[in-house]
């Protein structure tokens, strides 16, 4: 499972801490929780939709999860839940329609940096096929992020992550090799509300064709209170093998 990592966008509801949530967007911040702290963040509703000359293909995805825990000064662990997925795909008359549950995903991830300057961290994860298709990628795969903000002038920052995996094949037998990055800018509007822009290009080469994805992302965060955040995240493809459009919706509460 290789997924675009994209800008978080982290907005202050008080003088506090960050939030630290990994949404809005498909990635993975350089902050991690401190020793003892929780947070679930939950997809609510996630729309996908590729189409090509006489065909339509529209995925929609509900309740995909991820419960965070912090286990020191900045180490934690992370257990996504893919949510329930239904593709439906339509070609002139014939039309198909099929749905699952997703894979189990663990995480742990190490920051570096300090709470003023540039940050960076380490993230290996490895998803375990629980699922089904469409929504289980069929085996296991595993990867390696390199999060990595970098404070700019005017209240921007700056956020980059490389990636590399071992992802699954299409066929859902066997992996190859993957791997792309993603470059944002992030910046707070006010205290309780911030937006975010990426972009993001990943390789895939799978055996049964290689290609190149790669999206524009535009991300909106409201810091309801210091514990809960409501998003929203528009995803634009900008290559044939991404899909044309994404509306994400979902939250991020923290105890």
């Amino acid at each position: 499972m290789l997924a675009s990592v994209l800008a978080p966008t982290i907005a202050r509801a008080d003088d506090g801490p960050d939030l630290c949530a990994n949404r809005p967007g498909l990635g993975t911040p350089p902050c991690t929780l401190p020793a003892g702290g929780i947070m679930v963040e939950l997809a609510a509703v996630g729309w996908e939709r590729s189409t090509s000359p006489g065909r339509r293909d529209d995925s929609l995805v509900h309740g995909d999860a991820l419960f965070r825990a912090g286990l020191g000064r900045a180490t934690e662990i992370e257990i996504g839940l893919g949510g329930w997925t239904h593709s439906f795909s339509q070609a002139g008359a014939i039309s198909d329609a099929a749905s699952g549950l997703g894979d189990a995903t663990f995480a742990v991830r190490h920051g570096f940096g300090s709470e003023t300057g540039a940050k960076f961290a380490v993230q290996a994860y490895v998803a375990v096929p629980v699922g089904r298709p469409p929504g289980g990628a069929g085996d296991w795969g595993a990867g390696v992020l390199l999060p990595i903000a970098l404070p700019l002038p005017a209240g921007f920052t700056l956020i980059a992550t490389p990636e590399i995996a071992a992802a699954v094949n299409a066929s859902g037998r066997g992996r190859h090799l993957a791997w792309g990055a993603v470059a944002g800018l992030e910046h707070a509007l006010t205290r309780a509300v911030s937006l975010s822009a990426e972009l993001s290009a990943f390789r895939d080469e799978d055996p049964e064709g290689v290609a190149t994805e790669s999206r524009l992302a535009l991300a909106a965060a409201w810091q309801v209170s210091p514990s809960l955040q409501i998003d929203i995240e528009v995803d634009i493809g900008l290559t044939p093998s991404a899909p044309d459009h994404a509306l994400l919706l979902g939250f991020a509460h923290r105890f």
